[in-house]
């Protein structure tokens, strides 16, 4: 009897250890916001274009964009907390002008850097790392923060500055759309001396668009136009971001100027062989943002 008593001891200590040790562990898991600065963390150099900056930037504009979304920004509680404890910032009534600046900035770097999407118990991600010529990376990633990389390839991370697809290129066999050209193929440009001349194409490019981005439409008043970054360049070498209505461009004046959403993935750009880098775009003569190698 007394053995059995032992025996049935030990089993109820020992079932006890086990569920105490069962009972008791709990697996961390993290809120989307602190995955991925995890991600961002792990890869490192992760590239993303900020709006404050690119495609033109304009003094004090972040400035005023901190203040003006740390209302909004507050609100998502989740995100909030996760910037408070990147940055080592407390939870407090009221932050500094330059605070809400650095937690406006860690915003658009959790917004920008790294694209998330749920499925069931885990999240798919998207990133890019390094500048030029770098990676673009999908993966998974679990709530406990375990990551999984499925694919990786080579990426030109760059913030595009080009034009929409399915823009009309002037060349001497007719209209080519921007994204079927390839080196060697015919062009119209202009000579060092202002003069329309055929040449060829002697690079072209194609940039991958981030999730958040836009594209400026200008319509002129003779009915031309031409949907492109708004960083891309004029034969003035303006950008066409800096145009407003009434400018003249190309000989005509500017009726409206639009910043639309654009979701096709990629922008494009040509280079044809003249000093000059220019070529017709939808008929309005532009610069390529493209360089001779």
């Amino acid at each position: 009897m007394v053995r059995k008593s032992f025996i049935t001891a030990v089993f109820v200590v020992t079932l006890g250890i086990l569920l105490g040790c069962h009972g008791t562990s709990t697996q961390v898991e993290y809120t989307q916001y602190e995955l991925e600065y995890r991600l961002i963390s792990n890869f490192g150099n992760v590239f993303y274009c900020d709006p404050d900056f690119y495609p033109v930037a304009q003094v004090g504009r972040e400035e005023q964009n901190a203040l003006d979304q740390f209302p909004t920004i507050r609100s998502n509680q989740e995100e909030f907390a996760a910037i408070l404890k990147q940055l080592g910032l407390p939870d407090k009534t009221d932050y500094t002008a330059s605070e809400k600046v650095l937690i406006y900035r860690e915003h658009k770097k959790l917004a920008l850097a790294v694209q998330m999407t749920p499925s069931g118990d885990l999240y798919g991600f998207t990133l890019r790392v390094g500048e030029g010529s770098g990676e673009r990376i999908n993966g998974t990633v679990t709530k406990s923060g375990q990551i999984k990389v499925t694919q990786r390839e080579s990426s030109i991370n760059t913030c595009p500055i080009c034009l929409s697809v399915g823009t009309l290129i002037d060349t001497p066999d007719g209209p080519v759309p921007v994204q079927q050209f390839k080196t060697g193929m015919s062009i119209w440009t202009v000579d060092e001396f202002g003069q329309r001349v055929a040449g060829t194409i002697i690079d072209v490019s194609s940039a991958q668009v981030p999730a958040i981005f836009q594209l400026v439409r200008i319509t002129l008043e003779d009915g031309r136009i031409v949907t492109a970054s708004s960083g891309h360049p004029t034969a003035e070498g303006r950008a066409l971001g800096n145009y407003q209505e009434g400018d003249m461009l190309d000989g005509a004046a500017i009726t409206t100027v639009e910043h639309i959403a654009y979701y096709n993935g990629l922008t494009y750009d040509v280079l044809p062989s003249s000093s000059t880098g220019l070529y017709w775009a939808n008929g309005i003569l532009l610069r390529s943002t493209l360089r001779q190698k």
